[in-house]
């Protein structure tokens, strides 16, 4: 007896390669998450396409997220509802919905994903019941009440941001933002994020993992709101399973067979995952987009038509090709594209002045941000419309913070920020809002009375938080000496004490000034001994700095001009200008041992033959010896 005789007798049906969709899931997954540098760097992603909601439940804040979570952003809206209408995000919802329904939960969710693969842990299993029916009605508590109530409640009447599916539930927000972030040593400096809330929702994201082991999709049969968001469009979804009345006979096997809560085919619960159409001995229910069928059986006496059954199969192949072929240029893009793209396009913040250039090579600075280092300048417009530029603010100390609207510790500091410039008038405070959600800022600040402060808002073009090598995690304070030296750089929450204190200390601070304008006091100081290593006194600027000279020299003694050389530790390097007319190359460098190698040559030499020349801070003049031809 054949496979086809075999399910005519059954009556039942071929459907197709059970893996099917799981593929599908796990695509979804990885295109919804294409930004994998985000992963080995640490970075949140934060290009354009945020602005853009994926369908299913992606964390924003998933270092390779590239877009944006539709339940975060409707919360995000709705918190903002004072000030604008929510109905961007609506309209995307209900496009979605009206498009796929709850088809997005069955098919193209990652955390459906993930809740089916814990399902799969052998162990006894709770079957659904009348107590389940129940319980799938919770969903729509939490959607009133978190989505809805809480960002509106605190947004409009009082001002606060607060997304509170996302900030006390969320279990995608716990494990793929939270656990995402800061399992990369870079990001060490957040784990001061982690109080009561973050244990308490790691603690439902446990009990929510173990749920799906037991009871399949827990969490999106009891918590999920956009599940039931989804659920509201079911009946008229575009696509999903859809029943066709001539062949149905009634018997409910498709209802039985379900694991979801459904009490008939396609109803608010039923997620289109397409079991039900191998369960019907009828073959009376496929899966369909419009007219279209995406599945159906495809064997036995109820299979659609040989020729329609061979097209859709070679459709299937056509768009998985296309599939494939937009995935590959989705990681292409977001990995090696677009980082390339913007790394040779200047940021528009970026200004390169003498006082900058002077520092950098004539004083012996390192432009950055680390304490110690020449802070790179910068201009931007403020929201008061007048211009910021960093280095205009010699002789002042300046504060820069960067905070967001969705950040709470940065919003619990900013007060801080404005009693410090009500006491020190003099002090120059600076406030970036992140770009993402910079939208919003204006907004948000109005009528908070924090009129002493600079604001401005970053974006892609202007480039602060990268130019300035910010984190993504917020809040994150640099202070700035009179001297342009950055004397603190942290990503913590402050305290008004704790603020003052640093203020002063920069004030106090006269690393990089002229010799003729220090203090006594600093002259003082400068000149006691601290009792620490040369290296570490070194890295607080100037004041530690010594003269390492290397002359370059022929194997018959005469000077060679024109040869650039590298002195290295075991974390960096430091490229010299070309050697003088008389071979003469000088470096002002923290006192420390250096590997000397070459890095240029003039035509007609080859490499030294003391290639592995060392030179320390006890030493003199060295000699460095290059072969000429």
């Amino acid at each position: 007896m054949d496979k086809r005789e075999s399910a005519r007798k059954t009556g039942r049906e071929k459907i197709g390669r059970p893996a099917s969709r799981r593929l599908v899931q796990l695509y979804a997954a990885l295109l919804y998450n294409a930004n994998l540098k985000g992963f080995m760097d640490g970075h949140i992603y934060s290009g354009g396409l945020k602005a853009v909601c994926v369908p299913g439940l992606n964390c924003y804040s998933c270092p390779g997220a590239v877009a944006s979570c539709p339940l975060g952003a409707l919360q995000n809206a709705l918190n903002a509802a004072g000030h604008t209408a929510p109905w961007y995000v609506m309209g995307i919802l209900a496009l979605f919905g009206v498009v796929l329904g709850r088809t997005i939960c069955g098919w193209i969710c990652p955390l459906g994903l993930i809740q089916e693969l814990l399902h799969k842990i052998p162990t006894p299993k709770i079957r659904k019941s009348n107590v389940t029916r129940k319980l799938s009605h919770l969903k729509y508590v939490i959607l009133a009440v978190f989505v809805i109530a809480i960002p509106l409640i605190y947004g409009v009447g009082k001002g606060i941001i607060l997304p509170g599916f996302c900030k006390y539930i969320c279990p995608a927000g716990t494990l793929e933002g939270a656990v995402g972030i800061l399992q990369n040593p870079a990001n060490s400096s957040s784990f001061f994020q982690l109080k009561a809330v973050f244990t308490n929702k790691w603690v439902i994201m446990v009990v929510i993992g173990l749920a799906c082991v037991f009871c399949y999709r827990s969490f999106c049969r009891f918590i999920c709101p956009l599940g039931a968001i989804y659920g509201f469009f079911n009946r008229f979804a575009l696509t999903g399973v859809k029943v066709n009345p001539d062949r149905c006979n009634g018997c409910g096997q498709c209802v039985v067979k379900c694991p979801m809560d459904v009490r008939h085919v396609g109803d608010h619960e039923c997620i289109s995952c397409g079991k039900c159409i191998g369960a019907c001995a009828q073959g009376a229910i496929s899966l369909q987009c419009g007219k279209l069928t995406l599945m159906g059986p495809e064997g036995g006496p109820n299979a659609g038509p040989e020729p329609a059954v061979r097209k859709r199969k070679k459709n299937g192949r056509i768009a998985w090709c296309i599939a494939i072929a937009v995935l590959v240029f989705a990681v292409g893009w977001f990995n090696l594209i677009e980082p390339a793209l913007s790394k040779a396009q200047p940021f528009a913040a970026a200004v390169v002045t003498e006082h900058e250039t002077e520092g950098d090579s004539a004083l012996g600075f390192v432009l950055g941000t680390e304490p110690g280092n020449l802070a790179p300048d910068f201009a931007t417009e403020l929201l008061s419309g007048e211009k910021f530029q960093l280095s205009e603010h010699r002789g002042q100390v300046v504060v820069i913070n960067f905070w967001a609207v969705t950040c709470a510790p940065c919003l619990e500091e900013l007060p801080y920020y404005e009693q410090l410039k009500t006491a020190y008038p003099d002090v120059e405070i600076l406030a970036v809002h992140h770009k993402a959600g910079a939208n919003k800022a204006q907004d948000f600040l109005a009528g908070k009375g924090w009129d002493h402060l600079d604001f401005a808002l970053d974006s892609k073009e202007k480039g602060i938080l990268p130019l300035l090598n910010a984190s993504d995690a917020m809040p994150q304070t640099i202070i700035i000496n009179k001297q342009g030296v950055v004397t603190y750089n942290a990503q913590t929450p402050l305290t008004y004490d704790k603020l003052e204190e640093l203020y002063k200390s920069a004030l106090a601070d006269n690393t990089g000034a002229p010799a003729e304008e220090k203090t006594e006091t600093a002259k003082e100081a400068a000149a006691e001994p601290t009792g620490e290593p040369a290296a570490a006194a070194g890295k607080r600027g100037i004041l530690g700095k010594r003269v390492y000279s290397v002359t370059v020299a022929d194997q018959h003694e005469s000077p060679v001009a024109g040869v650039i050389l590298a002195f290295c530790t075991d974390t960096a390097c430091r490229n010299s200008e070309p050697s003088d007319e008389n071979g003469k190359v000088t470096m002002k460098l923290d006192p420390d041992k250096y590997h000397v190698q070459v890095v240029d040559l003039p035509d007609g030499f080859d490499g030294p033959e003391n290639m592995d020349m060392y030179i320390g801070p006890e030493a003199g003049d060295a000699t460095l010896t290059v072969i000429r031809r």
